[in-house]
């Protein structure tokens, strides 16, 4: 028989050893006991492989890189008068609201008989938005834009330098590697689509003409990689289709045939609303408000933006619907809509904010017309894009599309309207980055129909990440640096393998021995 005190030994002896199991993260081994430590880290570690990659100079091997904004993503100025209209905020817009100078400047020109591709005003962005800067009494402080996604990649050896010229180039190691695209946010997609590819034509001659000099090949077939956030995830994937085709002024789709996957490798997109999302309508029915501090938007200056309406949630996910019993679903781009419920520049109530915009027509009558004129021509022009945008062909084998959304996020799903007087009565929510839904960065299709077993998207995915942050917080989050730099710098391509092959082989053929200072291989 087991004596009384051998049992209360043993005990010990157990409660002992499970307390050890349970505590050996603590010991600083981190090697002991790990088959069973339940601990999560928020940083990550980069390898000695991985660093050594980010050190190696590889030259044409390794594809540049393109980043390319959200919304609100870039800095604006009046070309005529050098004031910046968008990236900046000031003590007297946070204490006096805009002045009505402001406004005009910061909206787009509306005027009937002429298209939205017609109406062009003195406004040009001017560098990508790194930081917002707000200047309160003449101190300045900075809002973090885009610049931490820029260190990221930075640190990982890609080398910034959007505005070189060939002959400032004194070595290899110095070619530019990494630029950030700029563009007009306010204005179509298509439209800031084709400006992307005269800048990718602009960029890819010159380094072809550096690649000739350092590395002694020849017209280079120079690909790039593109990092898109939010709105320029529909700019680069509108691109990659159609190229710099706009959109038939008959209504009908340019032709798909992925001209601009001669230019592009690899898309990382990020936290991109390809079914829309619903603050874009909450916004041009109430107004844009920044931060709880800053005044608001007006809904006329918001309603200008004619890419405001290319971003509206797909009809199919019935994210407007009224507050009926059946929930009766609201077609986002019929104008009758809009102006059936007083939305936006439909609202009769909104002649006061076009008298600001429009100051030289004098009627109200006048106004009104040409508001709703503006909004006509912007919700067709959305409907088309959209229809552009979901059609499904399967993409070339040489290219390759990475999504990155956040799924952490209570995220505006759903508006109940108000069938008598058209007002947002109630909004739902569901998972998302707290600006776009996971379902509409996926662009899954079951969004608002019924259920079916497996994600049904007219993108073809290749990756597909979810990650705990918010909209902005994605382009800076471990998880996202972690990630995209392997995919990017570890993870080859087809076409990364192709041209690897090919220049192996003319290496082999054309340079070995022959004393030139670098290689795309060694």
């Amino acid at each position: 028989m087991i004596k009384f005190k051998n049992i209360l030994k043993l005990r010990a002896v157990f409660l002992i050893s499970l307390f050890m199991l349970f505590n050996s993260c603590q010991n600083e081994d981190p090697s002991i006991s790990s088959y069973t430590s339940p601990k999560m880290y928020e940083k990550f570690q980069y390898s000695e492989v991985a660093q050594k990659t980010f050190k190696k100079h590889i030259g044409p091997v390794r594809n540049p890189v393109i980043l390319v904004h959200g919304f609100l993503g870039s800095k604006l100025e009046n070309i005529r008068t050098k004031e910046i209209v968008w990236g900046e905020m000031t003590s007297r817009m946070i204490l006096r609201g805009y002045s009505d100078d402001y406004l005009r400047q910061l909206s787009l020109p509306m005027g009937k008989g002429k298209s939205l591709a017609q109406l062009t005003d003195n406004i040009r962005p001017i560098s990508v938005l790194d930081s917002f800067n707000v200047v309160l009494w003449s101190i300045n402080f900075q809002i973090s834009g885009y610049n931490k996604m820029i260190e990221i990649l930075s640190r990982t050896g890609y080398v910034l330098n959007n505005d070189f010229a060939v002959e400032d180039i004194k070595s290899a190691e110095d070619i530019p590697s990494m630029f950030t695209f700029y563009y007009d946010w306010r204005r179509s997609l298509p439209e800031n689509a084709a400006r992307l590819h005269d800048f990718v034509l602009e960029k890819r001659k010159k380094i072809q003409m550096l690649y000739q000099k350092y590395y002694r090949v020849k017209d280079f077939d120079l690909q790039f990689d593109i990092l898109a956030h939010s709105m320029g995830g529909l700019v680069s994937r509108y691109y990659l289709r159609y190229g710099d085709q706009q959109l038939p002024a008959d209504g009908s789709l340019p032709k798909f045939d992925w001209r601009g996957s001669k230019y592009i490798d690899t898309l990382v997109i990020i936290g991109t609303p390809n079914s829309g999302y619903l603050d874009t309508f909450r916004e041009l029915v109430e107004g844009l408000k920044l931060d709880e501090r800053a005044p608001i938007y007006p809904r006329a200056t918001i309603g200008t933006f004619h890419s405001y309406y290319q971003m509206l949630p797909l009809t199919s996910t019935r994210s407007v619907v009224y507050d009926d019993a059946g929930g009766e679903n609201i077609d986002m781009y019929d104008v009758n809509n809009w102006i059936l419920n007083g939305w936006g520049l439909a609202d009769p109530e909104i002649d006061s904010e076009l008298q600001i915009l429009l100051p030289n027509i004098k009627t109200v009558g006048e106004r009104r017309a040409i508001a709703i004129d503006h909004l006509t021509k912007c919700l067709k022009k959305a409907e088309q894009f959209n229809r552009a945008m979901r059609i499904y062909k399967k993409a070339p084998i040489d290219v390759r599309l990475i999504l990155f959304a956040g799924d952490a996020v209570d995220t505006p799903r759903q508006a109940i309207i108000d069938r008598g007087t058209g007002k947002i009565i109630k909004t739902n929510y569901d998972a998302g980055d707290g600006k776009v839904l996971a379902t509409s960065a996926v662009m899954d299709e079951r969004d608002g129909r019924d259920w079916a077993a497996f994600a049904h998207t007219p993108i073809d995915w290749d990756v597909i990440i979810f990650l705990k942050a918010a909209h902005m917080g994605i382009t800076e989050s471990y998880s996202f640096a972690d990630n995209v730099t392997f995919y990017l710098l570890s993870m080859p391509s087809e076409k990364d393998k192709q041209r690897l092959n090919y220049y192996r082989k003319y290496y082999d053929k054309n340079i070995r021995d022959k004393g030139y200072e670098h290689s795309i291989i060694d």
